[in-house]
């Protein structure tokens, strides 16, 4: 999931918005480790407006990471 970044230049248009994502994404997280299935198919990123330019790769950066960890394995039952 992707947010804004906080910071003297926030610029969320949901105010709290990064907040509660930290807090729901500690859920998500536990409730993959309870399901046996790897908390890291699941990040927050953080951006900026002016991190326009690096988004694409920090987003193919993910992609990779979510690739090496492989196909669900609960797929398919």
């Amino acid at each position: 999931l992707l947010g804004c970044k906080p910071g003297e230049d926030y610029q969320c248009h949901f105010i709290k918005g990064s907040e509660l994502l930290t807090t729901r994404m500690d859920n998500v997280r536990e409730t993959l480790s309870r399901l046996m299935l790897e908390p890291e198919r699941a990040q927050v990123m953080e951006a900026a407006i002016s991190d326009f330019d690096a988004l694409p790769a920090r987003l193919a950066a993910f992609v990779d990471s979510v690739k090496a960890i492989g196909p669900n394995p609960m797929k398919g039952f």
